[in-house]
């Protein structure tokens, strides 16, 4: 009997560290982009101040875990640079959007479980210097 409650305590300890051992990358999913959508945070003009949205990108992430998750995102621009955005956190089934005003159609992110200090996201300066143009 004891052997049985030892077995049973030692595969309800092992369950425990494989969820906290979870690489919560895994956790987005990218549910879809567009390309030529209206942003109103993209202020680009052709002829006649009419608004163009063009070259507009946006991806949408959705957090498709129990945990609640914290992403680091970035959208690259045409011209090499990054648009990077605030660390966002997203409960279950909660999605993001991120958007590049003429967009290459690249993009980046970075996950943690919530409240996790041991795993750092980068800053933007950070994703700014080890990305830029690539």
């Amino acid at each position: 009997m004891n052997r049985i409650i030892t077995l049973i305590t030692a595969l309800l300890v092992g369950l425990g560290s494989s969820a906290q051992d979870q690489n919560h990358a895994e956790c987005v999913l990218k549910t879809g982009s567009k390309w030529g959508a209206p942003c109103e945070h993209c202020q680009s003009y052709v002829e006649g101040y009419k608004r163009d949205f063009s070259g507009t990108y946006q991806v949408e992430l959705k957090n498709i875990c129990r945990d609640v998750i914290e992403v680091k995102v970035a959208v690259q621009e045409k011209n090499g640079t990054w648009r990077t955005f605030p660390v966002r956190a997203l409960g279950p089934e909660e999605s993001m959007r991120a958007f590049a005003c003429d967009g290459s159609g690249k993009y980046l992110y970075w996950v943690r479980r919530a409240n996790d200090t041991e795993i750092v996201l980068p800053t933007d300066r950070e994703i700014i210097t080890a990305y830029n143009g690539k």
